[in-house]
């Protein structure tokens, strides 16, 4: 704690010592590739963290726009292979397509700083009609919640040809992650990772590896040969549904076009052998499938989950879904050569038999063809994450809930009985064709497959988003479009429960209370849910599926009698897969104010409401907004009726 207040004062007297000598933030503009030689550049944020030393200014500068996959910089490419590594040059899968890019760069500009620097970053919108946000996922935004980058939220859309200045402290560290917030702009491209480093000293594993470099971060995203907004709500004719159509590996992959794969570069990670080096995999990934990484011939000792360091743990591959982030230490013992990266396509995604891969080589290799080794779907002796899987027996791996955390937990977190508890069934809204054809209503909904038409809900509430934002502007939001509570106190449903309903769902918790969340998926659609909650890292008490004629009642009074095992050393994450037909219970310390959102990651189900907004505090315990924020809402002004020679309000809502 000392040292987080130490930094905080140093961070507030840079802050003040730049405004009042006239500093330019021009000057701490951080390149956009940065590479493993920029950790000896003077000006670099990429550096050595030590403890003592004062943060620095990290400086940003984002263009979004539209742009193009092999397009005009990727000249000759592939049939010169040395065009495909041009400037500005994206080759995804090889396949062509319209993309929004940001400073045209696939995934987008890499942040890399010291725990304690001040993040700024100036996001220039020149998308065409479309507005947008940047959301700094696994970030906690203590005192600056108005940066979350969520729309309508906790801050006014980004328009066309505006700038918005995000502007906060790194107050978390770890591997993070940041991505647009708007629509489905995320999966076309707006996204990339972030990486925030504390001193050596202060990491529990940095014993075990001698490198931790910029050029080691792996950022796996699905990609689709069309963009992603055409497959809201899906077509059943071409381009079916929600379905990826290759991976890439920091923006690098091939894809089938009638038999053959073009013949794009493949992305190439290097080491020494001898040494061992900090790996950290970043899953962007949007679409519900879930993906299994492993490395040829060598195992994965992970680290880090989410940025939380955990007592090591030994694998051979790591299943993930969107949001999550994964640190591991690679042992360069194996035979000087190249070895394959693998990422495919498992679960309820299996049957796609889709895969991805990147390269390994060590230093002095000679460049060699490898066989291509195709869908393995292997099964692994040890799998962290196993989808699905309960992890009751050995040979099924490790499940999140039994990592053992290496930071302090409060007692009162892992106490037999929270201050409030909530449980939050999640699920779809399934819609008829007469449903959607009502007289002046219309449905959000989407189709997964053919001939379902799907909301997405948490306890049968479809959320619906605010004219204006939360955060910054609560007494502009209407009370009748937010959903009213029940005797519990908990949001509800106007017809009442087991009705379904579209409203702002907001759940309040009283600030430095113990918050329960018991996160319930009763369906049979064999999807891992992976749950994203902003503003907070929370710990995973317990997790599994429902054995036969187990409820959710079982559930809760296992946790009150101390019956159902409880971590007493849970690891703390901000994103977490929910078995399919199962559970998971997380708990948070709700000391930090703010309105946060608490989604789905699968971007079509939190587009079409599985979602929630948690409300931490009064709305007197909320930071105000920085001098001159900006506002946005409703305008609908009366309409004066000359007859009458009154005004009207004449409202739909």
């Amino acid at each position: 704690m000392a040292s987080t207040v130490h930094a905080t004062a140093l961070w507030l007297l840079l802050a003040s010592a730049s405004a009042a000598a006239g500093l330019r933030v021009e000057q701490f503009l951080q390149p956009n590739v940065i590479s493993d030689m920029d950790y000896f550049r003077e000006t670099s944020c990429y550096r050595p963290c030590e403890e003592g030393s004062p943060p620095r200014i990290c400086y940003y500068n984002w263009t979004l726009q539209n742009y193009k996959t092999m397009g005009p910089a990727c000249r000759n490419c592939p049939a010169n292979v040395t065009d495909c590594f041009q400037n500005q040059c994206i080759t995804a899968d090889g396949y062509e397509r319209g993309i929004i890019a940001v400073n045209n760069q696939l995934p987008g500009p890499s942040i890399q700083v010291c725990f304690g620097d001040r993040i700024i970053v100036d996001v220039v919108n020149r998308i065409p009609g479309q507005t947008t946000t940047i959301h700094w996922h696994g970030t906690d935004q203590i005192g600056t919640p108005h940066m979350d980058g969520v729309p309508m939220i906790t801050q006014c859309p980004i328009s066309q040809t505006t700038t918005f200045r995000y502007d906060f402290k790194a107050d978390t560290f770890g591997t993070l992650y940041w991505h647009s917030h708007n629509g489905f702009q995320k999966q076309d491209g707006i996204q990339g990772a972030m990486v925030v480093r504390r001193p050596t000293s202060l990491e529990p594993n940095s014993h075990l590896y001698d490198y931790d470099l910029a050029s080691h971060v792996i950022f796996v995203s699905d990609w689709m040969k069309s963009s992603a907004g055409e497959h809201l709500p899906g077509l059943e004719t071409h381009d079916k549904f929600q379905n990826p159509d290759s991976i890439l590996i920091n923006g690098k992959g091939r894809k089938e076009m009638d038999g053959l794969y073009a013949e794009t570069p493949l992305y190439l990670f290097r080491v020494r052998q001898g040494k061992n080096y900090r790996f950290r995999i970043v899953g962007g990934m949007c679409t519900s499938c879930a993906y299994k990484f492993s490395i040829s011939h060598h195992t994965l000792l992970v680290i880090a989950v989410d940025g939380c360091p955990v007592e090591p743990v030994r694998v051979n591959s790591i299943d993930m879904y969107g949001g999550e982030r994964y640190d591991f230490v690679l042992e360069a013992s194996e035979e000087v050569r190249s070895y394959w990266i693998h990422v495919e396509a498992i679960g309820n995604c299996e049957e796609l038999q889709l895969y991805s891969l990147g390269i390994l080589r060590y230093s002095g290799a000679k460049s060699q063809f490898l066989d291509d080794p195709g869908y393995t779907s292997h099964h692994d002796e040890k799998v962290l994450n196993p989808y699905n899987g309960t992890c009751s027996k050995r040979h099924e791996g490790v499940c999140i809930h039994q990592l053992i955390g290496l930071e302090p937990v409060a007692h009162r977190v892992t106490a037999q009985d929270p201050d409030v508890s909530f449980s939050l069934r999640f699920g779809f809204h399934t819609f008829s064709v007469e449903d959607l054809s009502q007289h002046r209503e219309y449905e959000t909904y989407f189709e997964p497959s053919s001939n379902r038409r799907m909301s997405s809900v948490v306890n049968n509430i479809s959320f619906s988003f605010p004219s204006s934002p939360l955060l910054s502007q609560r007494h502009d939001v209407k009370q009748s479009v937010v959903c009213p509570k029940g005797q519990d106190g908990a949001p509800r449903c106007p017809l009442g429960s087991g009705s379904y309903c579209q409203c702002l769902h907001i759940i309040q918790i009283p600030l430095c209370a113990v918050a329960q969340f018991i996160l319930i998926d009763k369906g049979n659609g064999g999807v891992n849910h992976p749950f994203h909650l902003h503003g907070y890292s929370f710990y995973v008490i317990a997790m599994g599926t429902f054995e036969n004629g187990q409820t959710e009642d079982d559930i809760i009074e296992g946790l009150h009698r101390g019956t159902l095992e409880i971590s007493k050393n849970p690891p703390f994450r901000d994103t977490i897969a929910v078995p399919a037909s199962g559970y998971t219970v997380i708990r948070i310390l709700a000391r930090n104010p703010g309105y946060w959102f608490f989604h789905c990651h699968v971007l079509y189900h939190g587009t079409t409401g599985m979602a929630l907004v948690l409300q931490v505090g009064e709305d007197s315990d909320m930071p105000r907004p920085p001098p001159g924020f900006p506002k946005c809402g409703d305008y609908v002004p009366a309409v004066y009726d000359e007859k009458r020679r009154t005004f009207s309000t004449y409202s739909m809502g």
